[in-house]
């Protein structure tokens, strides 16, 4: 169930929209302006709002005989009003409570388990800053499985699974990490199209956050008509392929550095793309690649968006301190950079299990957009 979806909320007669939200101004979670779909959103520190959702949720556990049921609070992610996050949190905890309780009870009527599972944002500080305590619902038992994810903008590479799985540790909950349909390396990247991911990038992330800890790898709009993969050939093969290392072990994949797309209201963001590096400057670019390369071809990609000012020695390039020879302008198979991509072969010693430093010193001011791992290509 979406928690709180607010899809075309600035047509307030727009079909999809209840009576409930459009009679009800006042219970949105910003009243005093618009700027964005998210401030139109419900507010649910309101108890109209509480009693609401819940009779929603009564209701389907009333009428469907299911196996498991998810809350989705990435759908779309801002429940209170701003600044108000932290009481939010005590109030979603007992509404997660709340769920469980009314699992546990339809299950003596049905006569099975029923599992429960929550989408939350994909970092642990940014879930709780949101009012999303995540971990203590984990702790608690209200959960059965937690699917930490990016909400649209992007796949999130960087996502830290390894300290997911640390939160959960002595617990039984699964821990199944989202991976998003598109794939940018940064937020107003150049180029304006919604690139989706392929099955080598794909293999780069599921890899990473299965050797980071992952129980299971969860799929988000990875449909097989319009919100799809570019490559419709391809969805049967990452359907079978992604959710386990034996499937994926041996075949090319390709990392690429992305960037978490939802924060806390006034929390900092970090975004390590673009890298803007200056004459004698240094550029640092951190990578999970998942398990270790023991055979195969390893190479750095490069994309610069003042391709102008590159040649074969503009950059030198090092993987966790190894010199990379340069290789020429790459042309990557989608998804891509809409500028000049420069590849880099890395001695395979070079390339770790888990995360990896590339090292890019400049010999001229360089603006870098895409940065790559590539193994087996």
């Amino acid at each position: 169930m979406r928690m709180n979806d607010v899809h075309n909320v600035d047509d307030e007669q727009c079909y999809i929209h209840s009576e409930f939200w459009r009679d009800n101004p006042s219970l949105r979670r910003v009243p005093y302006r618009s700027a964005s779909w998210l401030d139109r959103a419900f507010d649910y520190g309101r108890k109209p709002v509480r009693d609401h959702h819940w009779r929603l949720v009564r209701e389907l556990f009333e009428r469907y005989d299911f196996d498991g049921f998810e809350m989705d609070w990435m759908r779309f992610g801002f429940h209170f009003r701003p600044g108000r996050e932290q009481e939010g949190a005590l109030l979603l905890n007992a509404f997660t409570k709340r769920a469980k309780a009314l699992a546990r009870k339809w299950e003596q009527k049905r006569g099975h388990a029923i599992k429960l599972g929550a989408r939350v944002p994909a970092s642990h500080a940014s879930a709780l800053g949101l009012g999303m305590d995540a971990v203590e619902w984990a702790r608690q038992g209200w959960v059965d499985m937690l699917v930490p994810t990016p909400f649209f903008e992007s796949i999130d590479n960087g996502m830290r699974v390894d300290i997911w799985k640390k939160l959960l540790r002595d617990t039984s909950v699964l821990l199944a990490p989202g991976l998003e349909l598109l794939i940018r390396p940064y937020p107003g990247c150049p180029g304006g199209a919604l690139h989706t991911n392929s099955l080598q990038t794909l293999r780069g992330t599921a890899s990473s956050f299965l050797d980071q800890g992952a129980d299971r790898i969860y799929l988000f709009n990875y449909m097989d008509s319009q919100t799809a993969i570019d490559d419709l050939r391809e969805y049967p093969v990452l359907l079978r392929e992604i959710g386990a290392m034996a499937t994926m072990r041996g075949k090319p994949r390709r990392h690429v550095l992305t960037f978490q797309d939802t924060w806390a209201p006034g929390e900092p963001q970090a975004n390590a793309l673009p890298a803007l590096i200056g004459k004698g400057g240094l550029g640092e670019f951190r990578l999970h690649t998942g398990p270790r390369l023991e055979a195969g071809k390893v190479t750095v990609f490069l994309g610069v968006e003042n391709a102008a000012a590159m040649g074969p020695g503009t950059l030198e390039v090092r993987l966790n301190g190894e010199t990379c020879e340069y290789a020429g302008k790459a042309a990557l198979p989608g998804p891509g950079a809409p500028f000049p991509v420069h590849a880099y072969s890395a001695p395979i010693p070079a390339i770790l299990r888990g995360r990896n430093l590339i090292e890019a010193r400049a010999n001229a001011e360089v603006r870098i957009g895409w940065v790559e791992i590539g193994i087996g290509q």
